[in-house]
């Protein structure tokens, strides 16, 4: 019986290995799921994140970020699902780095975490009734406080939870809760469109916009090419272009662009 030549035996070989292998660093596609949110990602070709992410798949050569559009807990739920790789945004405890509370082990009992790196970072600002003085960052337990009710987890204080924020706003203006905190662009737009003049903001925190990932082997993976794709783009000045119109509210209003960099990078290294 003749024999193979030896160079088909190699091809063969190289193809069963690859078939075997899919996760050594080859290229792939990613789905990645991103929350439907007003101005952000309203669809998969409209949002002001949809355009950074948009860069991203730009500078990831290998393979593509193939995007779509859910509304919020579907997409969290499709990566739990394995119909998705990747979600975003959601909220990290730490900008840039590990996560860990209660948050991160609600999503590691669903298979699932947090990536190390953020895209962006949200400015959670604290409103008040502006005749009151600002509220004591010391003393929040003694406060009647609310946020979305989605967010509680990423708060170690007492906060209450609400799935109406525009009622809360309105809550806050007729001094019925002490204060409200949530994302500053999304307050601040809410407060404008009620015609409201008596409501303050104070700072409050910066967390990081980061993704949703399977807690696994290949999600490590994904939580590096995140990493090394982000670290590009911020060396090169691409993310900051891009995310211009992001960025360019919280430069205005609070003098910072809120967007990852070098020194954030460092903390890698």
């Amino acid at each position: 019986m003749r024999r193979p030549p030896t160079r088909l035996l190699v091809i063969c070989s190289l193809i069963t290995w690859l078939l075997a292998c899919p996760t050594t660093g080859l290229a792939r596609d990613y789905r990645l799921n991103v929350g439907q949110l007003p101005l952000y990602a309203e669809t998969k070709d409209r949002g002001i994140l949809i355009d950074v992410i948009k860069a991203m798949d730009e500078e990831y050569q290998a393979g593509r970020l193939i995007i779509e559009v859910y509304p919020f807990e579907r997409s969290i739920h499709n990566v739990a699902q394995g119909l998705a790789d990747l979600h975003f945004p959601i909220v990290g405890s730490a900008d840039w780095g590990p996560e860990a509370g209660p948050y991160e082990e609600q999503l590691r009992a669903r298979g699932l975490r947090r990536s190390t790196c953020s895209l962006t970072k949200s400015h959670f600002a604290l409103y008040r009734h502006r005749d009151r003085p600002p509220l004591d960052l010391t003393r929040l337990d003694d406060y009647r406080i609310e946020t979305d009710a989605g967010h509680r987890s990423f708060f170690e204080i007492p906060i209450q939870g609400t799935t109406c924020l525009p009622c809360s706003v309105e809550k806050l203006s007729a001094k019925r809760i002490d204060g409200l905190v949530f994302a500053s662009r999304e307050i601040d737009l809410m407060i404008r469109e009620a015609g409201l003049t008596n409501i303050a903001r104070q700072n409050f925190r910066i967390f990081g916009s980061k993704f949703i990932l399977p807690n696994t082997a290949e999600g490590a993976q994904t939580d590096a090419m995140l990493c090394e794709v982000i670290g590009r783009m911020i060396r090169k000045g691409s993310l900051a272009r891009v995310a211009r119109p992001y960025s360019s509210y919280f430069l205005r209003e609070y003098g910072d662009p809120y967007l990852p960099d070098l020194e954030d990078l460092s903390r890698l290294d």
